[in-house]
Formats: structure tokens, sequence, C-alpha cells
């Protein structure tokens, strides 16, 4: 593990180093912020998650972060950028809590440790014992070539669907997968720093996230004289991924690679708490489970997220799967619609509204119907049997 030691008299100074080198990576103007406390604590494991809480005050806002002293240096600049982007979306009051799309905050993460003049000031321990003020350069790719690992890395990797990007499940994130994460949100958000106006594009979507349902809304506001939906997104993306890497990201898959993604594609991310006490994990649910728990506001961008996926899956799907792709979004965007008719119905004297319950209790039946037919389709792995070893006689 890459680790770097930090002490608390060098910390804010490298806070306002990645401040400037961000807001100049996004052809911002330096602005006076919201006050950010850090505090260090000796006893946090380095691997600990490093979250950022935000505070409301009546003059604006603050962001607190707690650090270990030993921390990997992607993770401090990552938890920075963080900081960084929320008080760009929080420039007035909110009433809500804004979501920053991860895919945005990895990726400037990404391009700021690329940066060859990127230099942090960091405590470094001497041979000695004692501690000595050191430049610690924070970059691990070569000078010339800013794309060298992202480019070494998705040369033998399959690169992310924009789709996965958008909406990573916990195994996107997790192990390998999370290398193959941070490369492609690397190249995806420098492919958007590229457009035209590329840099003012970025910087509305990210001062639009309080106004609008979800970041995708910003995003398509913003794009949107170059895509006219996600789907748009998601083939621009495949387009970027063979210019840079040569992968065909359209290339049939295997059966068994089908089911599997497929399977995966018809699960979500979430937050789950065991009790009101526990700290929350990421977890996987099922699309049956967000019906039954879900608000509809919530569940109608990620419902109209996953057909999207699917539009795009089918592309790659052998053909005897075809028929489940189009099951499984049809039957998402038929709840979707008729949710979205209930919620909009206005009610004439003696009319009544009509429930939701039968609506969900029917789409829990057909996608278990479908669940428990995709699953015959599904090649089972035969596992060689051991080889009998030849009997040898006793002389």
């Amino acid at each position: 593990m890459d680790t770097i030691l930090i002490g608390p008299g060098h910390v804010a100074i490298a806070a306002d180093r990645l401040r400037a080198a961000m807001l100049k990576r996004l052809g911002i103007p330096m602005f006076l912020g919201g006050k950010v406390k850090i505090r260090l604590n000796p006893t946090l494991n380095p691997m600990a998650t490093v979250p950022v809480v935000t505070v409301r005050h009546l003059s604006g806002y603050s962001y607190e972060l707690t650090l270990p002293c030993e921390i990997e240096a992607s993770k401090l600049v990552r938890a920075l950028v963080q900081v960084t982007l929320l008080d760009l979306t929080n420039r007035k009051p909110q009433l809500r809590d804004i979501h920053v799309p991860f895919w945005l905050t990895v990726g400037l993460t990404q391009i700021l440790l690329s940066q060859p003049d990127l230099v942090l000031v960091l405590k470094k321990p001497e041979s000695n014992g004692k501690e000595m003020v050191a430049e610690e350069v924070v970059r691990t790719v070569r000078r010339h070539d800013p794309f060298f690992r992202v480019r070494a890395r998705l040369s033998s990797r399959r690169a992310f669907d924009f789709s996965e990007i958008a909406m990573p499940s916990p195994a996107h994130i997790r192990g390998e997968n999370w290398k193959d994460f941070q490369a492609c949100s690397n190249l995806l958000v420098d492919r958007l720093l590229a457009l035209p106006i590329g840099e003012q594009r970025l910087q509305r979507m990210i001062r639009l996230l309080p106004d609008s349902l979800n970041w995708q809304t910003a995003f398509l506001k913003v794009y949107g004289d170059l895509f006219t939906d996600m789907l748009e997104v998601e083939k621009w993306w495949a387009v970027m991924i063979v210019q840079f890497t040569g992968q065909n990201q359209y290339q049939n898959w295997t059966l068994l690679e089908a089911v599997e993604k497929l399977e995966n594609l018809l699960k979500l991310p979430a937050e789950i708490k065991l009790s009101d006490a526990d700290s929350p994990f990421d977890a996987e649910i099922t699309i049956q489970q967000a019906l039954r728990g879900w608000d509809f506001e919530v569940q109608k961008s990620t419902f109209q997220q996953k057909i999207n996926q699917l539009i795009v899956a089918r592309l790659k799907m052998p053909r005897q799967l075809i028929p489940f792709v189009n099951e499984y979004g049809r039957i998402i965007e038929t709840y979707v619609v008729q949710r979205t008719q209930i919620q909009s119905f206005k009610p004439r004297r003696g009319q009544a509204r009509p429930k939701v319950a039968p609506i969900i209790d029917q789409t829990i039946r057909l996608l278990d119907g479908a669940d428990r037919r995709l699953v015959l389709f599904k090649p089972k792995v035969l596992t060689p049997k051991p080889t009998k070893q030849p009997s040898q006689s006793l002389n």
C-alpha cells in the first residue's frame, strides 16, 4: 500500500494546493469558499474510509474531515476533491444534500494525481526518528504521457460501460475492478473536458446539481446539444474506448457471460443499516426490493437508468437472451409509466385515486417469473472429474 504521512501543520497547505490545482483544471477563478475543518486521528487505520461531513450555517456551509495520520495519497486527494466539488455546488442555500457523481470525484482525482507539477507539503519521517518538512511530488505516471497507466490498465482489461461508471455496484469499486473504475473515470472526465467548451460545460453541470433531480438531469441540460439521452452518451463512450484502446465494446458475450451480466445489471447498489445505531454499509438489492422499499422519485430515476442499460446490453446479448432483455425493460418501463400516471392523476368528483399496491405486486410477480426462466438459460459449469490413479500392486 502506497501511503504518506501527514502532519497538522502541513495538511492545510496540501488542501490549498489541491483546491487551486482543481479549480485551474476546471477553468474556475479562485474564490472564497466554505471553511474546511481537518482533524488528524493517529488511531485511524490507513485503510479507513474518509467521509466528508457538510455542516449548514446561516451564512453558508463548512466541511469536516477526519483523516488518519498515515493515508494513501489518492485517498487524501479524493477527499479534498470531494470537498471542493461540494463547495462549488453549495454556493447558495440548499434544502437537501447534493449528490456529486462518484465518477466525477474519482476522475478529477486521477487527473490531478497525473499532473507532474502537483506537489504537496507533507511530513516525512527521517531515519533517526525526527520529522522534517519535505516537498513530496504525488505523481505516479510518466511526465510525457499522463495517460500511461490508464492506457496500460485498459489495454489488458475490459473498460466499463458508461452505465456501469454512472451507477457502479459495490463489486465495481472493489479489488481489481476499483483500478478499472479509476482508469475509466479518469478517461471519461478528460474526454468531457476535451469537448467543445468542455471546461465551461463541466462547470455548469456542477452548478446545476442543486437545482436538478439528479446528476443525469443536469448532465443532459448541459450536453443536450451533443447527446439527446443517456443512450447516446453510452454510444459516444464506446467510441472513445475504441479510439483509446482498440477494444470493441459491442463484441457479443458468451451465453454464460451474458446471463451473469444480466443478473448483475438487475441489481441495485444500496446502503443498508442493521439498526439505527449502526453505520450503513454498501450492499446490492434486487429491483423487487427497491419496488417495496424506495420512494418513487428515487425509483423513477434509477429505473430509467436501468432501462438505458438494458438497451445497451441488448447490443451484446446472444440471440436467445434478447427476449429476456426486452421483457425486463418492458416490465420496468410499464411500471414507471403507470406510477407516473397515478402521480399526476387529478380525480374528478366521485373518482378515487388508483391504488399503487396492486401495480407493485403485479410488477414483482412479472419480474419473479422472468428471473425463474432466466436461471434455466444459465449454462452449468462442469467441474472435471478427478482422474483415477492406476492402482499399484505391492510386491
